[in-house]
């Protein structure tokens, strides 16, 4: 049992640092609810 929760509170460290928040701030256009943001290096607007 102490083998599980360990290997996963690693895998949840893991996934954490793979998933990164970035700036930009929300679009006022955003429908309600969500949050989008023009992805720069595409120029495609993308919605959270």
């Amino acid at each position: 049992m102490r083998l599980y929760v360990a290997v996963l509170a690693l895998a949840s460290l893991l996934s954490a640092s793979l998933a990164h928040a970035h700036g930009g701030g929300c679009r006022k256009s955003s429908p309600p609810g969500q949050c989008c943001h023009m992805q720069s290096s595409t120029g495609q607007v993308h919605c959270h």
